[in-house]
């Protein structure tokens, strides 16, 4: 799926001057240079958590985004296996240190079935990753080794560092630890390093080289990424494809909606084996990211963190941002969705806080006013601990575009009013926020006979979902989502923001083809969505729906998602991998953020 060897970017990631690269060879390294290509874009975007899976390319090293350890055994192994055995799902007894990697492996005469542990790269992603040459770095002593797309070099490895041959095949890598620390001396394998192929082009660090073949000096002008003095810690195309887009939103890279974190102490961090656990990814991380792009990050915080999370959190942004940089503060998300775990444990501390009463409000109802107060106390203490900086954090309130009670609701908190002085949440918000969403009634029950008698025109059905979606006037419904609908939503929401002084923004936005519920797995819905995404048309749409966004009173829109896989799960994508060059919603979201310099006041960020 690579189509090009070379690929320029327009972002430099942090070279140092003159020095010893991870080979030993000296190499020179630019000096960092700001972007500035997104300082009056009206858009943002979100990112998907990592996964082993992704067909995005956030990090330069693969360990950090792969699998959970594997416990493993066979019948050569371990007595408690008759054959092999993929995964004893013995997590429990694994022997981690404080960062996640493994310091030894049970005894022949263990207890425990399990005798080795292995890890996955890349393996789902479609073949997106590059066939090349990976390097794996490490320290410690041990047995390392490798299977599915991934064959070991044995000439050009040594103790250290394995040099990989990796097909790009849908199985990916399947890293394994066959041995550690054979002489129980806390030698054991760590700080493992999975390096992507390719490189920059030397005096040339806003160009991505795939192989030498793509420097104008093949041989002497190829710098390979394992031979600069330190490892960049993001990927160059990926750098290349945010550098647009004014805000991140980092709300699933933190597992937001399925967040159990309390405490600062228990929070990941960047010295972790891997970013992939239910924690989600460091802060650090994020920040690091928005800082390197001069981006503003979207922060949403993990419903059940104390007071000192949310300060700390809010400090250690203050201290990493430049001070140019604005930053969006969301307390969970899409609380009012009962899908997610996160947002029904608000709905039980609601409970808590108003118990039931004879005639009382619902327990929905005590969900939302939760939610307003715990924004409205979350917001409180980041102002504090910015002041006198507070006028550049953006506290969001996140509303529910097609139930405009729950947005008002939220915004009045009236049962959290009553006991605060009449004082309403809102007047610690600044922005309004909610998720657009066009499309949703193509995935309903009630709604599938007729789409999919669409599916036997002689184009798949496509010209009609295109009508419908620009129109809305081949359906019909209550819960029409077809741009005319969703111009309805928006106007209505802008009304709601105007009462209450607020900015209008949306957190989430784009398409929403996808089956609802069972009906994701019908394999005609799919084959009807995928193409749909795929076809020229959806960028004219985009380009027509984002026109209509800044016509009926939006701002900063978020769209959903950067880069990601069409499956039975959505569409969501901008980009369906990384290195897709014909991408009909990528292109539409470029070409508006060209021709649309953001319109409200004090949008444009200050040069940094």
């Amino acid at each position: 799926m690579i189509n090009k060897s070379l690929l320029v970017i327009g972002l430099l990631f942090p070279w140092l001057s003159l020095a010893g690269g991870l080979s030993g060879d000296s190499v020179l390294r630019e000096k960092p240079v700001n972007n500035t290509a997104n300082l009056q874009s009206p858009v943002g975007i979100n990112l998907s958590a990592l996964s082993y899976w992704s067909t995005e390319w956030p990090l330069m090293d693969l360990m950090k985004s792969s699998g959970q350890w594997l416990t493993q055994c066979d019948a050569k192994n371990s007595p408690h296996c008759t054959n092999l055995i993929w995964d004893t799902f013995e997590p429990q007894q694994l022997d981690l240190d404080e960062n996640g990697w493994v310091r030894s492996l049970p005894s022949a005469n263990a207890t425990a079935r399990y005798r080795t542990v292995a890890t996955l790269m890349l393996s789902g992603d479609g073949g997106a990753h590059p066939a090349g040459q990976y390097t794996v770095l490490y320290d410690g002593e041990g047995t390392l080794e490798y299977q599915m797309d991934a064959v070991k070099n044995m000439s050009l490895s040594q103790p250290g560092r394995d040099v990989l041959d990796v097909k790009a095949g849908s199985s990916g890598i399947l890293l394994m630890i066959k041995d550690t620390d054979p002489h129980q001396a806390g030698n054991y394998l760590r700080n493992i390093r999975v390096i992507r192929p390719g490189g920059i082009c030397k005096g040339q660090p806003w160009t991505y080289a795939e192989t030498a073949a793509a420097c104008p000096t093949p041989g002497s002008s190829y710098i390979p990424f394992t031979e600069l003095s330190e490892l960049p810690r993001f990927h160059p195309l990926f750098l290349s494809n945010l550098r647009r887009y004014r805000v991140i939103r980092f709300m699933e890279p933190f597992l937001t909606n399925t967040s159990t974190l309390v405490e600062w102490a228990d929070r990941p961090r960047l010295e972790n084996a891997r970013w992939t656990d239910e924690k989600g990814i460091p802060a650090e991380l994020a920040l690091e990211l928005v800082r390197e792009l001069t981006s503003d990050p979207w922060i949403n915080i993990p419903v059940r963190a104390s007071d000192d999370y949310v300060r700390q959190l809010a400090q250690l942004a203050r201290r990493q941002l430049r001070p140019t940089q604005r930053i969006y503060v969301e307390y969970g998300n899409e609380i009012w969705n009962t899908a997610f775990n996160a947002s029904n444990w608000v709905e039980a501390q609601a409970v808590q806080r108003w118990p039931d009463q004879p005639g009382g409000p619902s327990s929905y109802t005590r969900r939302i006013n939760e939610y307003g107060r715990r924004s409205a106390e979350v917001c409180a203490l980041w102002k504090q601990a910015w002041h006198p900086d507070r006028q550049r954090i953006q506290c969001v309130m996140g509303g529910m575009v097609g139930n405009a009670w729950v947005s008002e609701e939220a915004l009045n908190c009236p049962l959290w009013a009553a006991q605060n002085g009449g004082s309403s949440c809102a007047e610690e918000m600044d922005a309004l926020a909610i998720g657009p969403y066009f499309g949703y009634h193509l995935g309903l029950s009630k709604l599938l006979d007729q789409v999919i008698a669409w599916t036997q025109q002689a184009d798949g059905g496509l010209t009609t979902l295109f009508q419908e979606l620009a129109q809305g006037n081949v359906l019909s419904g209550d819960k029409n989502l077809a741009l005319p609908g969703v111009y309805a939503q928006m106007a209505r929401h802008r009304a709601l923001a105007d009462r209450f002084g607020l900015d209008l923004v949306a957190y989430e936005a784009g398409q929403h083809l996808v089956g609802a519920g069972f009906l994701m797995n019908d394999a005609r819905l799919q084959t009807l969505f995928f193409a749909a995404n795929r076809d020229p048309r959806m960028g004219q749409l985009y380009r027509d729906y984002l026109a209509g966004w800044r016509q009926h009173g939006g701002q900063l829109l978020m769209h959903f998602n950067s880069v990601g896989r069409y499956t039975k799960y959505g569409s969501w994508g901008a980009k369906e991998y990384q290195t897709q060059l014909n991408a009909p919603k990528y292109e539409a979201l470029m070409q508006f953020i060209e021709a649309n310099p953001c319109w409200w006041e004090g949008c444009a960020a200050a040069v940094p």
